[in-house]
């Protein structure tokens, strides 16, 4: 994750197909976050004017910690692109590459996060 001091707002997701849609369709926040299938897609953009980059964090990497198996640029890809990665990812095609390592992001729920300087 490129911000290690960012809060998320994680928010649980409908489906995968749901997921990519709203990742491929919608400009969020930069302290956004999903929860799918034990998995959190964190916005891991730069400014909100930036692509759309997502981390991809495995809640429990098998030593009780998250551990980020991927970044995506879901900005760039459409949502049948988008829907693949979500796949992937949920598939545990991602658990095991080079870029995977442990990561300590802070999650909130919408109840908790209520308003930072990063939402909109």
């Amino acid at each position: 994750m490129l911000h290690d001091t960012r809060t998320w707002c994680v928010a649980p997701a409908e489906s995968a197909e749901d997921l990519a849609r709203q990742l491929t369709e919608t400009t969020w926040c930069c302290c956004t976050g999903f929860e799918l299938g034990g998995y959190w897609f964190l916005n891991d953009s730069t400014s909100p004017d930036g692509a759309q980059e997502f981390a991809v964090v495995k809640k429990n990497g098998g030593k009780g910690k998250p551990v980020q198996i991927e970044s995506i640029t879901f900005g760039w890809c459409n949502q049948a692109q988008a829907l693949e990665h979500i796949r992937a990812a949920l598939e545990g095609r991602y658990d095991r590459s080079d870029f995977a390592h442990e990561v300590e992001p802070t999650i909130e729920t919408p109840d908790q996060h209520g308003r930072c300087h990063h939402c909109a």
